[in-house]
């Protein structure tokens, strides 16, 4: 019998792959709970259930034809939400297979991206598979994107992609106009991942009449509540777009995820408001922890805070909250070995949150 490692590419026989977050089941597991009381705060995902009025446009979907190719239906309905023309528009299967397929697109083999840490993993994991050079520029102490350093990089090395999430995950924080101008105008294909945009209400998008070299990012799993159905989209040139509908897979979003995206924007204003709730829920976690002793956090402008400790580890934090039932993301790497990502929940579920901070400090 061959060899099958030996056949394998050979920068794909120990991959890292991507760590996201556990099932709820493995999560009750761990800790020796009911699955019904696990407090899934780790994954940044919306606390409320989903509307009525998308749960309904699941249902009698011709689920024996295959769905659209083109995407009409969501384009047209992008477009109205976005200002932009269908043209410059393209939905996928969650933001990450837009990240998946922009790195495709701009990046061959050998080939070279700039990273930005710490930031979302997608980046890496897709620089990897694409067997990409990855060159990190780390941020600033502020979590600020160091722009002499990133653009010396770009100019160095001819890199040809760079994504910067905005607010950025884990740290929150946003990418300044003026950073984002100082990177597109080096040349390099600049893709903001806008995936909270509708928790803080601003964006890049409007730099694309400026520049081809431009593309922004969003996603219906946080803000819309359906992160189980994968839907993202992508804003950008239409050149860009029309190459990526060429390369995307013929029947990437499936019937499903397309009628509750669609669900979804004919419902706004109800979602919109939940998002108004968090904000507060934010904020008030955020006034807590300005009145303990031993920990901090980063200022956020999105639907989640990354806490620091000084006399815990990341690693400890986890397990103290994970022992009352409330799961959060904890990390490697020296930077943020002392912190832990918390989402927003419920107000209820951030009470719990609350009394967990105050006992552990």
């Amino acid at each position: 019998m061959r060899d099958l490692i030996g056949m394998m590419r050979p920068h794909l026989y120990n991959p890292t792959g991507y760590v996201g977050a556990q099932h709820s089941d493995h999560l009750a597991t761990a800790v020796g709970i009911d699955p019904a009381d696990v407090i899934r705060l780790n994954a940044n995902e919306n606390p409320y259930e989903p509307l009525t009025e998308i749960a309904d446009a699941l249902v009698g979907l011709p689920i024996h034809e295959y769905p659209d190719q083109d995407l009409v239906r969501i384009r047209s309905a992008l477009s109205e939400y976005t200002g932009r023309p269908s043209e410059q528009l393209i939905a996928g299967s969650g933001g990450d297979e837009i990240i998946e397929l922009l790195t495709k697109l701009f990046v061959a083999p050998g080939e070279s991206m700039i990273d930005c840490p710490p930031t979302f993993g997608m980046y890496e994991f897709c620089a990897q598979i694409s067997e990409a050079e990855l060159i990190p520029v780390e941020r600033r102490d502020d979590w600020e994107i160091d722009i002499d350093a990133t653009t010396q990089a770009i100019d160095r090395t001819g890199a040809k992609l760079l994504f910067i999430a905005s607010p950025n995950n884990p740290t929150g924080n946003l990418l300044p106009e003026d950073d984002a101008r100082a990177i597109l105008d080096t040349g390099i294909v600049l893709v903001v991942d806008e995936t909270y945009y509708e928790f803080c209400g601003e964006t890049t998008a409007g730099l694309l009449d400026e520049y081809e070299n431009l593309v922004v990012i969003r996603s219906f799993s946080k803000w819309a509540g359906i992160a189980g159905l994968r839907i993202g989209y992508a804003i950008g040139s239409e050149l860009i777009v029309d190459h990526l509908m060429t390369i995307k897979q013929p029947y990437n979003l499936n019937i499903a995820a397309e009628s509750a995206g669609l669900a979804a924007l004919k419902h706004k204003d109800k979602l919109l408001a939940r998002i108004t709730t968090l904000e507060n829920e934010r904020k008030r976690t955020e006034a807590v922890i300005d009145e303990l002793d031993g920990v901090s956090y980063s200022p956020s402008r999105a639907n989640f805070l990354l806490v620091k400790f000084e006399r815990l580890s990341g690693d400890e934090a986890y397990e103290l909250l994970a022992r009352r039932g409330i799961f959060a993301r904890k990390f490697s790497g020296r930077r943020l070995e002392n912190s832990i990502r918390i989402s927003v929940g419920t107000p209820p579920q951030n009470d719990l949150v609350i009394d967990a901070l105050q006992d552990m400090v």
